[in-house]
């Protein structure tokens, strides 16, 4: 794993107050989009609602990504880096996204461009 620094917690600040309008989920990939980006993840991830049991999604099953519904008008509050990017929301409950160790993990796209790649 590569880690995320300290400074990508600063590039990725913007993430704060982003409200999620859109939960995309297809074969080997869940895209968590807002009004102008989002994140793909096509790694893993763990997803714990508020109060509840986390759910795991592995790359490969679409009903525990569809649970991911959840976040839909849910906005990102606050942000975590280190081995993984955690990432709560203002209705309590947490997406933590995992990085592989050969693959790109998921990408962040804000406005136009790509952010950033693990």
């Amino acid at each position: 794993m590569y880690g995320l620094s300290k400074t990508a917690l600063d590039n990725l600040a913007f993430l704060v107050g982003k409200e999620i309008c859109q939960v995309a989920i297809g074969p080997l990939d869940v895209q968590f989009n807002w009004g102008d980006g989002g994140i793909s993840v096509w790694s893993r991830f763990a997803y714990v609602p508020n109060g509840m049991s986390p759910i795991l999604w592995n790359g490969e099953d679409p009903e525990a990504a569809a649970k991911t519904v959840r976040l839909l008008k849910a906005v990102i509050s606050s942000i975590e880096c280190s081995q993984t990017l955690k990432l709560t929301f203002s209705n309590g409950d947490q997406l933590e996204i995992f990085e592989d160790e050969r693959y790109e993990s998921f990408s962040i796209q804000n406005g136009r461009s790509p952010t950033t790649i693990v």
